[in-house]
């Protein structure tokens, strides 16, 4: 018999546990690890005031959204952990809040984000 790989797929209530990364770029990881690189706003704005552009580049609830969407059609192995490399974001805080459990979940993907992943730390 075969030992198969558990995944936090295989388990409807599991969480997957996303750590961001604020001081240096992340290397290159194992293929169980889905690694989302953000990048800086294209352009400078007033305090709290973001473009559609801009929001989009770093929108963390649409890329998880995405990736589990990935592993569902197949596009992407499964994966166990996801790391967040916003080493190049001037104030990693809007990120961060964005996966507070808390935070306001406006729509479908906000809620299958907030029971699918978990924020275990920020570094």
């Amino acid at each position: 018999m075969t030992a198969s790989m558990s995944t936090p797929f295989d388990r409807p209530t599991s969480s997957i546990p996303v750590t961001v990364v604020t001081s240096d770029a992340v290397a290159p990881q194992p293929e169980d690890v889905a690694v989302l690189r953000l990048e800086p706003a294209l352009h400078d704005h007033r305090q709290d005031e973001d473009c559609i552009a801009c929001a989009t580049r770093a929108d963390i609830r649409a890329m998880l959204f995405n990736l589990l969407q990935e592993v569902r059609t197949g596009a992407r192995p499964p994966f166990r952990q996801v790391i967040v490399d916003a080493h190049r974001l001037a104030d990693p805080r809007p990120i961060v809040e964005r996966l507070d459990p808390h935070a306001r979940a406006t729509g479908l993907r906000d809620h299958t984000v907030a029971r699918s992943y978990h924020l275990t730390r920020v570094i």
